[in-house]
């Protein structure tokens, strides 16, 4: 897929015209990651604002002891650093690469000023924000109230939905996710994942091949999850 149709499809771009889509992407500075180079440190100098070409990234805050929570995974056609890009202060956040990929900066400076011109854009900033600090709202209600059990299920369908494959005999999470950052996301340790899948796998609902985690039977991880069934069936994934 084009750059340019890239960010005509991009939930804060998409309402630009042709000659403001040209101009902005002129602004832009092609930037290459190989698989776990780091694009930026939390606490660093948050000048700029990174476009997903190709590839995903992990969102992580760093422990002290090296350990991390993974905040969310973004893909192509994301938006990442926009929260430095509206204050100017330092990177709330780390942001690494999971696969090769390939981003485009834009400076601060520049995307101000077309948000000064383009009152719709600014407004889909906002759109952004607010929902990625409702998903993280949510995500600390879950880890507070939800067992391991039940956190680690909604985690798996949660990726499903975003980077799921139909495949023969059930459905591949399109990227591949160590047992690590699995304990990252639901805010467990590895070890009681590593129960947590094994399970899964006995009762042959999950399976692991490859380094990427299989979904055999989504429906009684959606149970697993309490999640309603519909709801698997008109939000699943995508197909090869």
């Amino acid at each position: 897929m084009s750059f340019h149709h890239l960010l005509k499809t991009s939930p804060i771009f998409a309402l630009l015209d042709e000659d403001d889509l040209k101009q902005l992407e002129s602004f832009f500075v092609p930037r290459r990651y190989t698989r776990g180079q780091v694009i930026f440190h939390m606490g660093d100098d948050g000048g700029s604002l990174y476009f997903i070409r190709k590839g995903r990234v992990k969102v992580t805050i760093p422990s002290p002891e090296g350990d991390e929570v993974i905040l969310v995974i973004l893909s192509a056609g994301e938006i990442l650093g926009e929260l430095s890009l509206i204050d100017g202060r330092p990177r709330s956040a780390t942001v690494q690469a999971m696969e090769e990929t390939e981003a485009l900066c834009l400076r601060r400076e520049d995307f101000v000023g077309l948000m000064r011109s383009r009152f719709g854009v600014a407004l889909r900033m906002l759109e952004v924000l607010s929902q990625r600090l409702r998903d993280t709202d949510v995500m600390l209600a879950e880890t507070h109230f939800l067992d391991i059990n039940t956190r680690l299920a909604k985690k798996l369908l949660d990726l499903n939905k975003v980077f799921g494959v139909k495949e023969e005999g059930g459905v591949r999470i399109g990227v591949r996710i160590t047992q690590k950052d699995l304990a990252s996301m639901v805010g467990a340790t590895r070890e009681s994942v590593n129960k947590q899948l094994r399970l899964l796998r006995e009762q042959d609902i999950v399976n692991l091949s490859g380094g990427y985690i299989r979904i055999i039977d989504p429906m009684r991880l959606a149970r697993r999850a309490h999640i309603e069934e519909w709801e698997i069936v008109h939000e699943g994934p995508r197909s090869s």
